[in-house]
Parts: C-alpha cells; sequence; structure tokens
C-alpha cells in the first residue's frame, strides 16, 4: 500500500537526516583539534580560549575510583589525570554482538604545566565541572566531546577468556600479537556473553606531555587556566594533527551515509506512489 510505503520512507529520511545532523558536531570536534594543534606552541588566547602544552608537573595525584586489574601495566609517576572506563559486551536484537560502557570516570589531580619558562597551574576542579569542565555531562571521558584522549593506553580483560577465545589467542591466530589481532568470537546467552569486561584507562602522569584550553586568570600571584559557561576547559593528549584527520574522515563518511539513506528513503517514497 502506498501509506505503508510512505511510512517506510519517512523513517529512513528521518533516520538519514538524523546521521547527517551528528556529522556537523564531527567536524566541529576536528576543527576544535585543529586549533588546539596551531595554538599549541604558544602560552596565548587563541580566540577561544588560552591553550597551555607542556609537561606536567603533580602536587597532589589524582586517583580513580575503581584501579585497572593487578597484571595491567599502570605502574610510573604520579598521575595528574586519569580517564577510565569499563565496558561489557552485550549481543545486540538483530544479531551480532557491541560493547557499552557501564563504569567510568575522570580523576583529576592538582597539577602544572610548564611552557614557555612559565609554570600555569590547572584548576582541577574547574577541570572535573559537569559545566565547564571537560566531560560536558557525559559520564564516559572517552566519548566527551572536550577530551581528545584517542584510543585507551590501558585495555585489559577483567577475568578469563572463554575456552574458544583462550585456545584461538594460545595458537597465536588472536590477541595482541594474533595473525588477526582486534578479532574476538563471541559466545552469548540471551544478551548476555561469555566475554569478560574490559578495564580500558589512559593516564597522564608526571612529566608527560598535555594539552589544556581554557580562560587563563593572572590576576593574582600566579598564572591559572580554569574552564567558564564562554570557555569551557578542553584536554588532549598525543598527535592532534592526526586525530583531526581521523574525526574528519569520520564526519565524511557520517554525512555520505546519511545522505545514502536519504536517497534510499526517496526510492522507497517514489516506487510507492507508483
Amino acid at each position: 500500500m502506498p501509506t505503508t510505503g510512505l511510512i517506510v520512507a519517512g523513517v529512513f529520511a528521518a533516520f538519514g537526516l538524523h546521521v547527517a545532523r551528528s556529522s556537523r558536531s564531527t567536524r566541529e570536534r576536528a576543527r576544535t583539534a585543529e586549533q588546539l594543534h596551531e595554538h599549541a606552541d604558544k602560552l596565548e588566547d587563541g580566540g577561544e580560549g588560552t591553550t597551555a602544552h607542556g609537561p606536567v608537573t603533580v602536587s597532589e595525584p589524582g586517583l580513580p575510583d575503581r584501579m585497572p586489574p593487578a597484571d595491567a601495566d599502570a605502574n610510573g609517576g604520579d598521575p595528574a589525570l586519569w580517564a577510565w572506563r569499563v565496558r561489557e559486551k552485550r549481543s545486540k536484537n538483530q544479531g551480532g554482538s557491541t560493547w557499552r560502557t557501564t563504569e567510568s570516570g575522570l580523576a583529576v589531580g592538582s597539577f602544572s604545566l610548564r611552557q614557555d619558562w612559565q609554570d600555569v597551574t590547572v584548576d582541577g576542579d574547574s577541570l572535573a565541572d559537569d559545566a565547564v569542565g571537560v566531560l560536558q555531562g557525559q559520564a564516559d571521558p572517552f566519548e566527551a566531546p572536550n577530551c581528545y584522549l584517542g584510543d585507551p593506553e590501558i585495555d585489559e580483560y577483567l577475568g578469563e577468556l572463554d575456552p574458544v577465545n583462550k585456545r584461538l589467542e594460545q595458537w597465536g591466530l588472536t590477541g595482541e600479537d594474533g595473525l588477526v589481532s582486534g578479532v574476538e568470537f563471541t559466545i552469548s546467552s540471551g544478551r548476555k556473553t561469555m566475554t569478560p569486561d574490559r578495564y580500558q584507562a589512559t593516564v597522564v602522569r608526571e612529566g608527560d606531555e598535555l594539552l589544556v584550553r581554557g580562560e587563563l586568570d593572572e590576576s593574582g600571584e600566579g598564572s591559572i587556566l580554569r574552564g567558564t559557561e564562554e570557555v569551557p576547559m578542553v584536554v588532549a593528549v598525543g598527535d592532534l594533527e592526526r586525530r583531526a584527520d581521523r574525526i574528519r574522515t569520520k564526519a565524511k563518511r557520517e554525512l555520505a551515509t546519511g545522505i545514502g539513506i536519504v536517497i534510499v528513503a526517496l526510492v522507497i517514497a517514489a516506487v510507492a506512489v507508483l
């Protein structure tokens, strides 16, 4: 019936438009990453806040609510930032599986950055604030819009692999050094799977390079970087230029996918009315 076809087309079109619109926020993230990269070399206001970039000096460590498993390589200097999450693998109704975050957090210590022979104190309370900090209401720091953390540096199972995946890893077929690293065979019962949860984290420690953007307050004895409603804080680690390219590619893919779905919706609508 034409009505049914038009309803289906409308659903497809709405979903396609949603996907296409989501590319706008992804492009904005790419633009922010480019700006951070451009202003990383100088302690100056780039028009959207002051960017400080340099090695971290920790005066009080930031420790997470949940530590990694004992066999994880999490030793080193005092942590300034500890972004972490626990991921659970769940079966999807339509088949396949997906990872979802069940626990997460961002531990912030007391620390400063050294750039241009100047020590800049980062306001930890401001950095962790929901309104002006880096999370912006997102519980998972790896999904937060103002956190550019890349892939987690620590990625460990919280438990033993199921017998099938354990044997494949022993044979050198899967696992970090396997022929097909990153591949897992999922055994599920209902929505639950036999795959153990994963603990993932990125830790910025004493001496590590960190980039922070916010509003620079030099009214007191020292320089303090904090967030405001106009200039919420941003943190980043790693190669921002490469990350901006990856985010830009993701935005193009989202836009192309959204347009493709809308075209399919138009075809369905045309067939329905003929």
